[in-house]
């Protein structure tokens, strides 16, 4: 088999169950020889390579291949013309010098000075350090303008925090990520509503009620697992829960336009 995506070469996880591209790291489920890509999306939404690590390792794989998922054009080396003043920045862009309308080599050929060479390679090396800095402190200024990243931040530290022995409220906006943790419920061991958007990962679930959705929560749980005597999962209104390889003792309720995937 050939990843679907790329073309590339797979490799295996989970006794066969789960294909990954060796190219792209696109993931897959075998069911019976029938490939269906698994769609991962980190909390907040976007692509997250760390993200992307942790589910696929969830799912039983090592780290990502040397070089795999990255760009072809990163993934060339660089390729620089001191003689032409081309200097190859990464990502198809390119630095082009000129002095006095001439290249870098035309132009020492007509001074012949040896000491145009230690200027030229100054300024060059100035060039790209201004430029590094510059791409850097716009990066920093639009991370800081983004309000989204600092909620998500605090929601992440809040998350981090849980003891698992009381329920777990996601409300609102809230956008939280909760990994490794082992939690034991009396009631309902984890409530999404409003616009929530809640990611469970190697979570282990014990309680009477796993996870209660409703509103327009949405709920993604990879890998660990959800002991339930009541329920697994409770979904209602326009929420959504997806169980990606997670482990499920319990029946599971949909009502409404709710969507439950991955528990019985």
């Amino acid at each position: 088999m050939q990843c679907l995506s790329c073309g590339g070469a797979f490799e295996w996880a989970g006794n066969g169950q789960y294909a990954r591209c060796t190219r792209c790291l696109a993931l897959f489920n075998n069911q019976n020889g029938q490939l269906t890509p698994i769609q991962v999306q980190a909390p907040g939404g976007g692509n997250n390579p760390e993200f992307n690590a942790m589910f696929a390792q969830n799912l039983g794989f090592g780290p990502p291949p040397p070089g795999a998922g990255m760009p072809q054009q990163q993934q060339q080396q660089q390729q620089h013309n001191l003689a032409a003043g081309t200097f190859d920045m990464g990502g198809g862009q390119q630095l082009q010098l000129k002095i006095n309308g001439k290249s870098p080599e035309g132009y020492l050929k007509d001074k012949a000075s040896s000491m145009i060479w230690g200027w030229i390679i100054g300024a060059v090396i100035i060039g790209i350090m201004v430029l590094t800095a510059v791409g850097f402190g716009i990066y920093i200024y639009f991370q800081a303008k983004d309000p989204s990243a600092g909620v998500a931040g605090a929601k992440n530290a809040a998350a981090a925090q849980w003891d698992g022995k009381s329920t777990f409220d996601c409300k609102a906006n809230d956008q939280v990520s909760l990994v490794g943790v082992k939690a034991n419920v009396a009631g309902t061991a984890i409530k999404a509503s409003g616009n929530c958007q809640l990611s469970l990962t190697g979570v282990d679930i014990t309680a009477a009620t796993g996870i209660e959705a409703s509103g327009n929560a949405k709920v993604t749980m990879t890998g660990g697992s959800i002991k339930a005597t009541t329920n697994s999962v409770v979904a209602s209104a326009a929420a959504k829960v997806d169980c990606v390889g997670t482990t499920v003792t319990g029946k599971s309720k949909a009502s409404g336009a709710a969507k439950v995937t991955g528990a019985n």
